[in-house]
């Protein structure tokens, strides 16, 4: 009877053991889907933001190029255009398309993005020459996120005016 006893001893002990292991193997199971769930599955907390500056900036940019003006009817894009010719044809009232492309882009960039406090950057250039056409930043520096949208203006001879807006944030 002694033998059975010591034996059943040893049994519960044994089964306390597997119990605890048991226990630990489920603990650490546990943690390991959390670890799963929240660090390596996260979401991009951006993502969202990413593509509404991203949208913004390219339909802005869309409907600024293709704003009518009061000069000649002529829209922005036009007023670029004649703005990057070697030889400018189009004149408002005394003023050139240089001068009349940068005051409505200002209006336009004021109107909306200036007054929705966001920061952008606006730059129409020519790549390869040393002024830009029209540029315009409202708080936009290098370290800031930037998403962006760029239209491409065929100008003279094959030359291409690049306009970029990027929103920041």
């Amino acid at each position: 009877m002694l033998m059975f006893t010591d034996k059943m001893k040893k049994n519960k002990k044994s089964q306390a053991e597997i119990v605890g292991l048991v226990i630990i193997v489920l603990l650490i199971t546990i943690g390991f889907l959390f670890v799963v769930k929240f660090v390596i599955m996260k979401e991009e907390p951006d993502t969202k933001k990413s593509f509404v500056y991203s949208e913004l900036a390219s339909n802005t940019l869309n409907v600024l190029l293709k704003t009518t003006t009061d000069c000649e009817g002529s829209d922005v894009t036009e007023l670029f255009q004649d703005c990057a010719a070697l030889h400018p044809r189009i004149f408002c009232g005394g003023v050139n398309s240089c001068d009349k492309v940068n005051e409505v882009v200002e209006y336009i960039l004021n109107k909306s993005l200036k007054k929705w406090n966001k920061q952008y950057e606006f730059n129409a250039y020519i790549p390869g020459s040393d002024e830009p056409i029209s540029y315009y930043n409202n708080n936009c520096d290098e370290n800031l996120d930037k998403e962006s949208s760029t239209y491409y203006i065929l100008i003279f001879e094959g030359r291409t005016l690049h306009v970029t807006l990027d929103i920041c944030g």
